[in-house]
């Protein structure tokens, strides 16, 4: 059996607290479409940046690229969407 290293539990640990916190705020205020575009572009540069210095073979590499950007749209539109539903979003 693997055991888990604290890193890995440290990391899971902050990444729940980081998500727990983003939704708390979805889940309780407004937020400005402005603010989910600025999000927007923030994850499609890390995940260029993760897809960069990653493991991945070049074709993988290639393929993630090609796609990245429009996972992103597709999530934002989604999310605004949702927003847009439950009188949450400042367009």
């Amino acid at each position: 059996m693997k055991m888990i290293e604290a890193k890995d539990i440290c990391t899971a640990y902050l990444e729940g607290y980081f998500y727990a916190k983003i939704t708390e705020h979805l889940i309780t205020g407004k937020i400005h479409s402005s603010d989910l575009d600025a999000l927007n572009k923030l994850a499609v540069e890390s995940m260029k940046d993760y897809i960069e210095y990653s493991a991945f073979s070049n074709e993988e590499k290639e393929e993630m690229k090609n796609n990245y950007e429009h996972w992103a749209d597709i999530t934002l539109h989604g999310i605004k969407q949702r927003l847009r539903d439950s009188h949450k979003l400042y367009e």
